[in-house]
């Protein structure tokens, strides 16, 4: 073949003894043992002193799922030298599968592989269910980088899946989710209270719309009647009371005669007006008397 003066790297052992290598001009071929020599000593710590002196490359570390990687080397066929990416998972037990940037997947040799280093790959805080989320990254399929919105559930020990604003709904890479910072800390929901449906966690399109808290669908999670009419169940991050300032307003506007009166204390026998729609049966407006 003609290879002597040649250099690569080993990929694999064709028998107990004899390898495999890729040659730097890009062939690969099997060779007897006898015709292969490791690099001198002299060559790993020319390496050392480019690391150095920040000329070579860095000192590898530990490859896992959901890493930022550079491929450094083109062991791996495909000139995908220079690229970045996600691992996505290992074929087998060093050689990671990693989503490419550019959108391409594809398997390569560990030695062409190099973890990013921690500063440059998003920080990732804990994910919990009813969060509200952005997707930063592309390593799960689908476009939905930029969007936003609440996890739902976790489709194992921590990969989410998260309802979008849009209406979808799928399964995310941990390392393609990062939290948005929270919203200032709701009132604490009360029945009777008056509220409003800021997220879209619950099914049903019901995001801003107002209504009032009639019962409590288990230990935090309320049952609301919506000034349209309609009764429904809502997640409690969806739900925000109104706040101090609306009551406020109320306030001002039995002051000045222009709101509802003040309510004053009931009893058996006073005369009544069913002034609201909490309660169902469609009465607002009817009078009469309190029997019991």
């Amino acid at each position: 073949g003609g290879h002597k003066g040649k250099k690569g790297q080993i990929t694999r052992f064709v028998d107990a003894e004899n390898p495999e290598v890729r040659l730097d001009d890009g062939q690969t071929a099997s060779f007897y043992k006898v015709d292969v020599r490791a690099l001198p000593e002299a060559a790993a710590q020319n390496s050392a002193t480019q690391q150095l002196l920040g000329t070579g490359p860095k000192a590898a570390v530990a490859l896992k799922v959901g890493q930022r990687v550079e491929i450094i080397g083109s062991l791996t066929p495909g000139g995908h030298k220079g690229k970045k990416g996600q691992i996505t998972r290992f074929v087998d037990a060093e050689n990671p599968e990693v989503r490419l940037d550019d959108g391409q997947t594809a398997s390569f040799y560990k030695a062409d592989v190099q973890a990013l280093a921690e500063s440059e790959a998003p920080k990732n805080t804990a994910l919990k269910v009813g969060q509200r989320v952005e997707i930063v990254g592309s390593l799960t399929p689908g476009g939905h980088k930029g969007k936003k919105g609440e996890i739902t559930r976790f489709v194992d020990a921590e990969n989410p899946e998260v309802r979008l604003d849009s209406g979808h709904t799928a399964a995310f890479y941990k390392a393609d989710v990062q939290p948005v910072p929270e919203a200032p800390k709701s009132v604490a929901l009360k029945v009777g209270q008056r509220v409003e449906i800021v997220g879209s966690l619950t099914p049903g399109g019901h995001k801003g719309k107002k209504g009032q808290i009639t019962r409590f669908v288990d230990a935090e999670n309320p049952e609301v009647r919506l000034d349209d009419g309609q009764t429904a169940s809502f997640y409690k991050v969806d739900v925000r009371a109104l706040p101090e300032a609306a009551a406020q307003n109320s306030a001002t506007q039995q002051l000045l005669g222009t709101g509802p009166k003040a309510a004053v204390a009931l009893k058996v026998g006073q005369r009544v007006e069913i002034i609201g729609s909490l309660t169902p049966g469609g009465h607002k407006g009817k009078k009469g008397q309190i029997t019991r």
